[in-house]
């Protein structure tokens, strides 16, 4: 093994014995004390291009070299030590920097390469390419991911350009999808990417054969963010696919919506239930609204915040690195503050989908 310290990590030294290693993407510290000064040395030249017998060999030391492949092992065993061969990794060279930060989530290097060949081949449906939806799709190519399915029927219009990323002025009156397409391919050629210019309803998911999918995420708003999310939910249940509400506003531009797992945590059917206690306010107070057409405000800043958190959020579920962030819960950026205001929800052991008596839970 050529020795080289991961990428992520610092060396810093503290004092004569004892050092610190920092590793920057999980925060994490490794402290040694009573620090020898050769394994100062060691660290010094550990740059990929030795082994330990090199070293050994050049500073004539080979009395110490077991006492070294101690230090060197436990090392290993706190993940500062690299055992990756760029050679030996899929489009290294273009996607270096998150293959090296999916290391500090690995415990080796046939770990890495399992997480980081998952987000390359795992397929990824995509509903709705508005201003979540298309940002979501351009961070997942970023990061690797190849087989996307695109679903949208809406044709680009100017009012899109201000906060939906991938369109020009130049693709107004053509299909959203196609234009994203094109732009996803200039970003990476071997993606493989399906478009269906369809509306999602009640049997879309099902006529495309959606259940070989490994993630679904919902951007799509029409009629309303509570509607599509059952029907995806609901299909995901059925087929136990982990899915992600990203997306439309209902009334809250800056939501972040929650990752499903089904039946490891609070399904769509879950959320609504305790979000209608939540809300329930009495109607009498309640004034009827008569403004027809009524638009909400869009801000491509907050948009494209909110695809960011799905883009994390998808990365872990594809890879099986970590355990999603929002599971169980979800948020609500405030634009103004910058602060996010998190919910916590609950698996309902009576919910008629994934409780024990659910729909769904047995099949």
């Amino acid at each position: 093994m050529k020795l080289k310290l991961r990428s992520s990590v610092s060396v810093i030294d503290r004092k004569d014995d004892v050092i610190e290693f920092f590793k920057t993407n999980t925060r994490e510290q490794v402290i040694i004390k009573s620090f020898h000064p050769i394994l100062k040395t060691l660290l010094s030249e550990m740059n990929g291009e030795i082994t330990l017998n090199d070293f050994v060999k050049k500073y004539d030391i080979s009395e110490q070299y077991n006492a070294l492949q101690t230090f060197i092992n436990f090392l290993i065993s706190k993940g500062i030590l690299s055992d990756i061969l760029p050679e030996s990794m899929n489009n290294y060279s273009k996607f270096r920097r998150v293959i090296h930060f999916l290391e500090d989530y690995s415990t080796s290097a046939d770990h890495l390469a399992e997480m980081w060949n998952k987000i390359q081949n795992r397929k990824v449906v995509i509903i709705g390419l508005g201003a979540v939806g298309t940002w979501t799709a351009i961070n997942l190519v970023q990061n690797g991911v190849k087989d996307l399915v695109l679903i949208d029927d809406d044709i680009i219009e100017i009012s899109n350009l201000h906060r939906q990323m991938g369109y020009e002025e130049q693709d107004i009156g053509e299909f959203k999808t196609d234009a994203l397409k094109r732009q996803l391919l200039r970003m990476n050629k071997e993606c493989n990417i399906t478009c269906i210019y369809e509306p999602l309803d009640n049997n879309l998911l099902e006529k495309h054969r959606m259940n070989n999918s490994n993630l679904i995420i919902n951007c799509a708003d029409k009629p309303t963010v509570d509607q599509t999310s059952l029907l995806v939910g609901e299909y995901c249940m059925r087929y136990k696919i982990p899915h992600i509400v990203g997306g439309g506003y209902n009334l809250h531009l800056s939501l972040i919506g929650q990752t499903i797992i089904p039946f490891k945590s609070a399904c769509v059917k879950c959320f609504e239930k305790q979000l209608q206690i939540i809300n329930a306010i009495d109607p009498k107070s309640v004034k009827k609204l008569t403004i027809k057409n009524r638009k909400l405000g869009s801000f491509g800043p907050a948009c494209s915040i909110i695809a960011s958190f799905i883009g994390m959020e998808a990365i872990k579920v594809l890879s099986e690195c970590t355990m999603p962030a929002n599971l169980n819960r979800r948020g609500e950026f405030n634009i103004y503050n910058m602060d996010i205001e998190y919910r916590n929800f609950e698996r309902l052991k009576d919910c008629e989908w994934c409780g024990k008596d659910g729909e769904y839970y047995a099949k």
